[in-house]
């Protein structure tokens, strides 16, 4: 019996070796598989990063290209008005430039015309001159010869006459004389200056003459002159005041353009960090996650697997491959459903959250009804002035105590569904 125990027993050894052998070879392959599916996953988690990655710098390039584009836009405006500025500019400075030649002409005209008129009036006034110079000396010569005849007969009738007187008076004779001659020197001196006088007149009444024309003259192109200089004033105000009109709106757009390109700058680093903050939870989340998450983190897809016809190499990285883009029935993810593995962890994680609040919650009431029992306990059977003071089972009054029962609460059923499956349901109606 023993030996035939003992054969049995190490049949069933045996048997036990091989299933376990068996069983462990089996683990192995599904450690294997499953180390393959984390390496695919992986792979799959880092081409959705550089895809992100890519995406964003795309958003920026496509930014800098708006700017760059606005401020070409921009700059080809401001291009624009400088050539208009500089074309007006320059019709102006011709236009300043033909009336400054104009008015130039007209005054050497009227140079011209004054010096012609001078030097005609200077002729007439020398010829005149030369008349009444030629008429003088005629007249001074008929009264030189008349005065020198009656000089020589008053000569000879005084020189009998002094010689008479000078014989009694030559001493005052001899003054007389001089006298005479400095009264002839004087009155030579007189002539002279009075003849001077004269002419010093006339040049100046002449002069005040052209003096009067040239003022009204002066006084007419001065006038024009003013009305030019504020009619191009008032165009230089209006075409001043276009300019900084202009100058303020493109300065506004400007400020709305900076206003809207910082908000878009604020809105991308929000969204940047944003992404950041989610793949560096999804980080801290993966070493939280479980054994059967790490294993299995997306839904198998069996579609691709059932056709004989594809090698096993792209049927491997197909199903890599469709964790990511493909649905349960082969066909490609929606965009807006890339995350519903995601939301699906997360009300997993969710709901084992509210769980845990509730087991938190009833075991700090039971931890608390226990606290009163006890309390209750210690009261009845000891007696301090606060067991005195507090109602106390041990005061008997008519059979009854002053111990208020606590109402026994009821359980309440609540109702608690695992979103995996309401999941997973649906996923089937919709496949139905």
């Amino acid at each position: 019996m023993r030996l035939s125990k003992v054969e049995s027993l190490r049949k069933d050894i045996e048997i036990m070796s091989q299933n376990h052998e068996r069983e462990v070879d089996m683990k192995d392959a599904i450690i294997q598989m499953l180390d393959r599916d984390l390496d695919d996953a992986e792979e799959q988690y880092q081409i959705a990063l550089r895809s992100h990655l890519q995406n964003v710098d795309t958003l920026i390039d496509l930014y800098n290209s708006k700017v760059r584009q606005l401020e070409k836009e921009f700059e080809e405006e401001v291009l624009q008005i400088q050539s208009d500025f500089q074309t007006e500019r320059t019709d102006l400075v011709s236009k300043h430039t033909r009336a400054k030649g104009e008015l130039s002409e007209v005054i050497d005209l009227v140079d011209q015309q004054f010096r012609d008129s001078e030097l005609e009036a200077k002729q007439d006034f020398d010829s005149y001159c030369e008349e009444l110079k030629n008429k003088n000396l005629e007249d001074r010569n008929v009264l030189k010869i008349m005065l020198e005849s009656q000089i020589e007969g008053l000569e000879n009738h005084f020189a009998n006459a002094a010689e008479t007187y000078d014989q009694t008076t030559r001493q005052r004779t001899q003054q007389f004389r001089n006298l005479t001659a400095k009264d002839r020197n004087a009155a030579q001196t007189i002539e002279m200056q009075l003849k001077r006088l004269q002419r010093l007149q006339d040049t100046l009444s002449h002069w005040r003459m052209k003096i009067a024309s040239n003022v009204k003259e002066c006084e007419e192109r001065n006038r024009l002159m003013r009305e030019e200089r504020d009619q191009i004033s008032r165009h230089f105000q209006e075409l001043k005041l276009r300019m900084n009109k202009m100058r303020d709106e493109q300065s506004a757009r400007l400020m709305e353009l900076s206003l809207q390109s910082r908000k878009c700058i604020q809105t991308l680093e929000n969204q940047k960090k944003r992404a950041e903050t989610i793949l560096r939870y999804a980080e801290l989340n993966r070493k939280l996650e479980t054994e059967r998450e790490k294993i299995l983190p997306f839904y198998p897809i069996t579609a691709i697997g059932d056709d004989p016809s594809i090698p096993e190499e792209l049927a491997t990285e197909a199903r890599a491959m469709s964790s990511y883009a493909l649905g349960h029935d082969g066909k490609q993810v929606e965009e807006w459903s890339y995350l519903d593995v995601f939301f699906r962890r997360y009300n997993r994680v969710l709901l084992d959250r509210v769980a845990i609040a509730k087991e938190k919650e009833r075991l700090r009431n039971e931890n608390e009804d226990l606290k009163s029992i006890l309390k209750q306990y210690l009261d009845g059977i000891s007696v301090n002035a606060q067991v005195l003071s507090d109602p106390n089972p041990l005061f008997v009054l008519n059979n009854r105590t002053n111990i208020q029962k606590r109402p026994f609460p009821s359980e309440q059923y609540i109702p608690v569904q695992n979103a995996n499956v309401v999941v997973n349901q649906r996923s089937m109606m919709e496949r139905n």
